[in-house]
């Protein structure tokens, strides 16, 4: 099933292309395939920004936060700093918060 996903990606609309670009992100990272995770979370970060799913644009920049924290980046701050505020403008409230108390401890989230 993944594979016919991945083969029709020329074929998605603007609208889909972030969600692909997530998912190949996230099974890249389950296989070990690490050296250009960032710029794939920033390709579905700016994906999802375009086709204004601000929901999936928080999702991607909160697991760019949680990539780079696993990897000792400074990077995780700004990514969950960027989770938060769009969680807030989308109305998740409690996402925010749960950002805001899980990382704030940590001194990751500012």
């Amino acid at each position: 099933m993944l594979f016919n996903v991945l083969r029709r990606k020329k074929k998605l609309n603007s609208s889909e292309l972030h969600r692909l670009l997530i998912l190949e992100t996230e099974i890249d990272i389950i296989i070990g395939k690490t050296k250009n995770t960032i710029t794939n979370y920033n390709k579905a970060i700016n994906a999802a920004r375009e086709s204004q799913h601000i929901h999936e644009e928080a999702i991607a920049n909160e697991r760019a936060g949680d990539f780079c924290l696993s990897q000792d980046d400074i990077r995780a701050s700004h990514y969950y700093g960027q989770a938060y505020s769009l969680y807030l403008q989308w109305g998740a409230k409690g996402k925010a918060a749960q950002i805001k108390r899980n990382y704030l401890k940590s001194g990751i989230f500012q």
